[in-house]
């Protein structure tokens, strides 16, 4: 079938009649715009105060994430090393189950300072200075168990 460009003119539809509409006046007082207007910016300040409370919960748990996971790395190798020898021998295990749930509880952050007797303390850094392991984690660990 052949069409021409009338004939597909023909089909075209008519533009839609134009509507004017007219919104309702505000027949609020005064009063009631003052409200909504307080209602609304005090809407907003809070959104804001939001926004900016979660953003710094964001940081605080991240700079406690990364402070914990330092932690941990440091004394890493210090308890790997104890553990392995802990099988074998009975006064490093007895070390290893002190010095473990001291470590852990300082790397959550827990705490940052932990008293001991004198006893116990002298006999778990004369043991820990016989042991070939990361040097450095013994004497931040120093700085974490304390004499009485």
């Amino acid at each position: 079938m052949d069409y021409s460009f009338n004939d597909i003119e023909d089909n075209i539809r008519p533009p839609d009649a134009i509507v004017s509409e007219q919104l309702l006046d505000d027949t609020r007082s005064e009063f009631d715009k003052d409200i909504d207007e307080a209602l609304y910016l005090s809407i907003q300040d809070m959104r804001e105060k939001q926004d900016l409370s979660k953003k710094y919960e964001e940081q605080i748990l991240k700079d406690y994430m990364e402070e914990s996971d330092k932690r941990r790395k440091l004394f890493e190798k210090l308890l790997m090393d104890l553990n392995r020898i802990s099988k074998i021998d009975k006064d490093t295990r007895e070390i290893y189950d002190i010095i473990e749930p001291i470590i852990e509880t300082y790397c959550s952050q827990y705490i940052h300072k932990c008293e001991l007797d004198n006893e116990t303390y002298e006999k778990i850094f004369r043991l820990l200075g016989s042991i070939r392991t990361d040097k450095n984690a013994i004497e931040i660990l120093k700085t974490i168990i304390m004499k009485q």
